[in-house]
């Protein structure tokens, strides 16, 4: 009942944009230019005080600074310093990391920092909404353009409070319920946020505090949280060089879960193709993922679909002409890698395939 609710919400939303968008465009034929650059505007207008609404109620609630992102223009504080990089994460156009404040008696704040960047962004779109009306019966064009500029930053945005079920979409409105949800989940947010805040330290997952990883319950895998929990728990291992128990954790998530978001199923499926071509157990069902990845275009520039790929064809297909390919799109995508830690942790996976490459040879 309640995604039907949700769904249909959606779609009012969606319909009242496009109608009124089409009779604003309708309306404004005399300068279409001004309008669509007005409307491309508002789109890194949304993004960049979306992201800063995080920052600001973050803040507010005990937050620290880790990152804050544009598209691929990243802002990272990194050993007490500032510096730009270019990084991108798919799925998402913006992102501000930060980290967590320390619980208390298990308890920490999460809705507000989770939801300011809806509050913050809706606030500041109703100005030039309200700015319109006053310019519109004098300056039509000007008085059309933040119309447009205000309208269009603000419903991209309300769409962020629409939680959804995490099958195909995941948005701030997802996580808050998510972690409402259970207290597993709640942990899991924590961790995922603590865990960002450590690898921006240059802390490697192997050397992370063990308090932070945890296997969900089969039973909660329906929740986008617990699976990113699930899938921590997988590097730390692969991390740890335990790539058996990083194989076990792999396939019961995806035997178990009932649904998973996407991207997180493409990148289980990755570490699961990469673990069978280490570990020596190429089987059909290898084939079969490899198949599904290579279909899954944000997967294309990861370097854990890469990583797959280099093993899959170098220690299971002997193909060393596709397998030369896989290796440089990686070392590529790795120079691109904004933490020393993350970059460390890609180079030890790297190594344990050559290794393999080398005795094998």
């Amino acid at each position: 009942m309640k995604q039907k609710t949700q769904k249909v919400l959606s779609v009012i939303v969606l319909s009242i944009y496009f109608l009124i968008l089409y009779f604003m465009l309708d309306y404004t034929t005399d300068y279409p230019l001004w309008v669509l650059l007005s409307a491309l505007a508002s789109i890194v207008f949304m993004i960049a005080t979306h992201e800063l609404g995080h920052l600001i109620f973050g803040y507010l609630t005990g937050y620290r600074f880790i990152s804050y992102r544009i598209f691929s223009l990243t802002l990272v504080k990194e050993n007490g310093k500032f510096r730009f990089c270019l990084s991108s994460v798919p799925g998402t156009s913006g992102q501000c990391l930060m980290a967590p404040p320390e619980k208390k008696n298990g308890k920490y704040p999460f809705v507000l920092y989770n939801l300011g960047g809806i509050l913050f962004c809706g606030i500041l779109s109703l100005i030039p909404i309200i700015l319109s009306f006053f310019l519109l019966p004098s300056h039509e064009a000007l008085g059309m353009c933040l119309f447009i500029f205000g309208f269009v930053s603000f419903v991209a945005n309300l769409l962020n409070a629409i939680p959804t079920n995490g099958k195909s979409m995941v948005n701030d409105a997802t996580n808050i319920r998510m972690a409402l949800k259970s207290k597993a989940a709640r942990d899991a947010l924590w961790n995922q946020l603590q865990y960002c805040a450590l690898r921006a330290q240059n802390i490697r997952t192997a050397d992370m505090p063990e308090e932070i990883f945890f296997l969900p319950d089969e039973k909660e895998l329906s929740n986008i949280l617990l699976v990113w929990q699930a899938i921590a728990d997988v590097e730390r291992e692969e991390d740890i060089g335990n790539y058996e128990k990083a194989r076990e954790y792999v396939y019961f998530v995806l035997d178990h879960a009932p649904y998973i978001f996407p991207l997180y199923e493409g990148i289980l499926q990755s570490e699961a193709v990469f673990l069978e071509s280490l570990l020596g157990y190429g089987s059909a069902r290898t084939d079969n993922f490899y198949e599904k990845l290579q279909k899954i275009k944000p997967l294309q520039n990861m370097v854990s679909f890469q990583r797959a790929s280099y093993a899959y064809f170098a220690l299971q297909k002997k193909d060393s002409e596709k397998a030369k390919k896989a290796k440089e799109t990686m070392q590529k995508i790795m120079k691109k890698i904004p933490y020393p830690a993350e970059l460390a942790f890609e180079r030890k996976q790297l190594e344990q395939i050559e290794n393999l490459l080398t005795n094998h040879s």
